[in-house]
Parts: structure tokens; sequence; C-alpha cells
């Protein structure tokens, strides 16, 4: 008898490995990045939670406050000197016209110059003092007085702006600063007297073009 023919099984594919794509049935997420910006170890206490920290210590006593306003004065006083040196931590205590190294250098060249603006508010004052109490002649003297010292102040800008400008951008070609409200802070400071200037002036008449604007720590 003829053996009988054994049909052939079909043949079958090699199990593939499976890869871990495959497993979740979705694109595997790219790890973020665990690198952040860690906080600061001792971060400065706002008003609130220093008001707050206060009435959890309960009621002080007499040396304690006395201690404290010490300690308040001395911090004012850091900060009173780091922000006269020009030191870029204390600049977050100034207000926001006077931040930044653009403005700290606009203070400096407008305070080692001598200038007729910062006389210019005891003249208005004395001119206003002297025309209500003289005759016609001489108010329309002091007047013509006050005009001619209006016009100087404004010659004297022109030139401090062209100034400001040649400084700050020699020094800051990349600047954010708009020129026109660094113009505008040199006049309102160069027209204020130099013992009522705030910040207070840091430069002499003396200081030469290298010293403005520079970091004294």
């Amino acid at each position: 008898m003829a053996k009988k023919s054994v049909q052939e099984a079909p043949e079958t594919e090699e199990p593939k490995p499976v890869s871990a794509t495959d497993k979740k049935g979705k694109a595997t997420p790219k790890r973020p990045n665990q690198s952040k910006a860690k906080p600061p170890v001792n971060p400065p206490l706002t008003n609130k939670e220093k008001r707050e920290a206060v009435k959890k210590s309960g009621p002080l006593t007499k040396e304690q406050k006395k201690q404290a306003r010490e300690d308040v004065r001395a911090e004012r006083g850091r900060i009173a000197e780091g922000q006269w040196k020009g030191d870029p931590l204390f600049d977050k205590y100034h207000l926001p016209r006077d931040r930044g190294a653009e403005r700290l250098l606009v203070r400096d060249i407008v305070d080692a110059r001598w200038s007729i603006g910062q006389y210019y508010m005891f003249g208005a004052f004395a001119i206003l003092i002297f025309s209500t109490a003289g005759t016609v002649q001489l108010q329309s003297y002091l007047f013509i007085g006050l005009l001619a010292l209006t016009g100087a102040i404004v010659i004297e800008s022109i030139f401090l702006s062209r100034k400001v400008k040649r400084i700050v951008l020699k020094r800051f070609p990349k600047t954010t600063q708009r020129m026109g409200g660094l113009y505008w802070y040199a006049i309102q400071r160069s027209i204020m007297p130099r013992s009522m200037r705030n910040p207070r002036a840091r430069m002499s008449y003396k200081a030469t073009e290298d010293d403005l604007g520079k970091i004294v720590k």
C-alpha cells in the first residue's frame, strides 16, 4: 500500500522581539528635565509673613523691642551704604526709576559735573520772593533773569543729553533702555540741588569718565 502522503504544515513566522513601545501600545514619553532653579537657602520674609511671625512669638519685652529697633536701623544703614556704592545686590531697594546699571551710570554722569541747574530751585524761589515785594521795574528785571536762567538750563540740558548718549552707548551698546527716558532722568536730576538728590551723589567733581558707573563693594 502506498504510504499516505503527509501534509506539510504551513511554516509559522518566528516571533519578533517585543519592544518597550509595543508593550505599552504608545511611545514612551521623554523624561522631563529635572534641573530646576533651586530657591535661596534663606529667602527674605514678606511683610505678611513678618507680621504673622511677630504674632506667633507673642509680646516683646523692652530689651527685645530695643534690639529690634537697632536691627532695623543697622539694616537701613547697610542698605543705604550698598545703594550709595552701587552694589547690584541692593539695587532692588531703589525705586523702579533708579534701578539698573544704565541708571547708575547716568546718575554718576550728572553728579560728576557742576551744573547751573542745581541752583535753579534757589534762584526761582529768590526771584519769586523779590518779585512780590519789589517795584515794577525790579519785577521786570527779575523776570528777564528767570528767562535767562531757564535758557541756560535748556542749553546745558542739550549738552548733558549728548554726553549721556555717548557714554551709555559706549558702555552698553545693546541696552534696552529708551534713550529719551535716560535723557529726562538726567535732566531731572541735574536741576535738583546736589544735597537733595536721591539716591545721593557718590561722585566728586574730580571724577574721570572711567570712574563713572563702577561698582565699589
